[in-house]
């Protein structure tokens, strides 16, 4: 039993919502396809991000740049324009992500993805500053210093990947750091640029960073910004010489979350924010269990457990029009989208829909809940993690398969909550929310549902039904103390707004 007490008149403490900061995306390309624009448009409509980091802004199908025959650059922005006018229109701003390389400009031919990004150094990296210059320059003439300076520039991803996304050393990496960073502060001071960008912590220390900071303080150079990748996975060496994946425990985001958050605070940096650009519960884009009821009490406990420690967790992604490994097979197949390529919302959307519920205030705060106020309305969230059991976490993912995807937790019953509101209001409206795998989580109904392979229209529409909580509405008339019980099934959520009524 997980007791909650509550006393309304208690004055709370303000926090800030930073898992709105950021989202991700794809590549850029994506980002002028019909269907990726029709999801962002109703993920801001719904819940609503600041901003959206996304790969390949200068891959060769963005067309933004070329060279004469002569060497002469050449820049073309009309896709560059088309995208960021979009996002722009409704409501989040571009995370501005410099890559990969355009491949007149690049000095090798090692490449990334399926779509090939270029993943090589420059060959001329004067070339390489001034695109990023003419880049930021072209949108402040678009949209001006007051939109523009409330972007942030980060230079790469995940350069500690050598010969994946890097093809070079870090020696090089920093010359191309310092070259664009020089390159935009050279046009408007104010402009924001950080990185490293850098692969998934492990809890000890995020890869790159502390070298950036040291190049940087060393150099002379701006550090508005730290970004890296903190996975909660680690990739170890079997017997036979083989990396797989595995799974870390439930705190390891927290662990390294606090680590990022320590080794700025200590640097000749403290004041630079802290932008993790790419989270989620592993970095495959074929893990089934992205696909679960997990993922909702996975991403509600992860974003309020790390409350203040940085400046956003941006979730990557938030639709599986992604096509890094070329398209998912089948509906389902484990993409990292908060929605899959047919529009259906998955429960990972809805555990942000359910922090997009919370008010500025928290009033309590424990394992397994948090009660919020806004105004007149209290929010009292509660959710039952599983995390996976040892044999999956140590990479054995023989449990894991396509219509059996709950074996590979932990068991665990259902979570008791005893609630006690004192000096409550005369009377509340009380809404009550509640998702789970038998209510809302749209694979499960899938799964009941026969699991369609390729669904038409009909089967899609009641899918696209069944997706989202359940819930109720009632009016209390409340004494004092309040008291309410009520028991959250494993991977489940339940959220009970109470509204003073007059």
């Amino acid at each position: 039993m997980i007791h909650i007490e509550v006393d309304t008149r208690q004055p709370g403490q303000a926090f800030g919502p930073f898992w709105r900061r950021c989202l991700c995306a794809g590549r850029a390309a994506e980002g002028l396809r019909a269907d990726w624009q029709a999801q962002l448009r109703e993920v801001q409509r719904e819940i609503g991000f600041d901003y959206l980091r996304f790969h390949g802004l200068f891959h060769e199908d963005m067309f933004v740049y070329h060279e004469e025959k002569d060497g002469t650059p050449c820049y073309n922005w009309q896709y560059v324009d088309a995208l960021f006018d979009f996002l722009l229109s409704i409501g989040i701003r571009p995370f501005v992500e410099l890559g990969f390389m355009p491949p007149d400009m690049a000095s090798g031919s090692g490449t990334v993805f399926w779509w090939r990004g270029n993943a090589t150094p420059p060959k001329d990296y004067d070339k390489w500053a001034t695109l990023c210059g003419e880049l930021a320059r072209h949108c402040l003439n678009r949209y001006g210093l007051s939109e523009v300076g409330q972007w942030y520039f980060e230079v790469w991803n995940e350069p500690d990947l050598r010969d994946g996304f890097w093809y070079g050393t870090q020696e090089e990496y920093f010359k191309l750091y310092a070259c664009t960073a020089r390159a935009l502060k050279a046009i408007d001071p104010t402009l924001r640029i950080g990185g490293p960008a850098t692969s998934a912590s492990h809890a000890v220390a995020p890869p790159w960073v502390a070298d950036l900071i040291a190049f940087c303080a060393r150099e002379g150079l701006p550090l508005d910004f730290v970004s890296t990748h903190p996975y909660p996975n680690n990739w170890p060496m079997d017997g036979y010489g083989n990396c797989r994946m595995t799974y870390r425990d439930e705190h390891s985001t927290l662990d390294d979350l606090r680590m990022a958050r320590k080794i700025v605070d200590a640097s000749p940096f403290p004041g630079a924010e802290i932008h993790l650009t790419e989270w989620n519960s592993s970095p495959s884009p074929r893990d089934l269990v992205h696909d679960t009821a997990f993922m909702a009490p996975f991403i509600i406990k992860n974003n309020l457990e790390c409350l203040g420690l940085v400046d956003s967790l941006g979730f990557w992604t938030f639709s599986d029009v992604f096509e890094e490994g070329g398209a998912g097979n089948g509906i389902f197949h484990g993409g990292f989208g908060l929605i899959n390529l047919q529009g259906l919302k998955k429960p990972a959307y809805y555990g942000y829909w359910f922090l997009s519920r919370l008010g500025t205030e928290v009033l309590a705060q424990g394992d397994g809940y948090f009660v919020a106020r806004k105004e007149e309305t209290l929010q009292i969230l509660m959710w039952n993690y599983c995390h996976y059991g040892e044999s999956f976490a140590d990479g054995d993912f023989s449990g894991l398969e396509m219509h059996r995807r709950y074996g590979i937790f932990k068991e665990q019953g259902d979570l008791a909550f005893d609630i006690t509101i004192r000096n409550p209001v005369n009377r509340y409206k009380k809404t009550e929310y509640i998702l789970g795998r038998d209510k809302g989580s749209v694979y499960d109904a899938w799964l009941r549902n026969g699991a369609p392979d390729y669904p038409d229209a009909g089967d899609l529409d009641l899918l696209r039904k069944m997706a989202g909580p359940t819930g109720g509405l009632s009016y209390v008339d409340a004494m004092d103390p309040l008291t309410m019980s009520l028991s959250v099934p494993p991977h489940g959520v339940h959220l009970v707004e109470l509204r003073n009524v007059y």
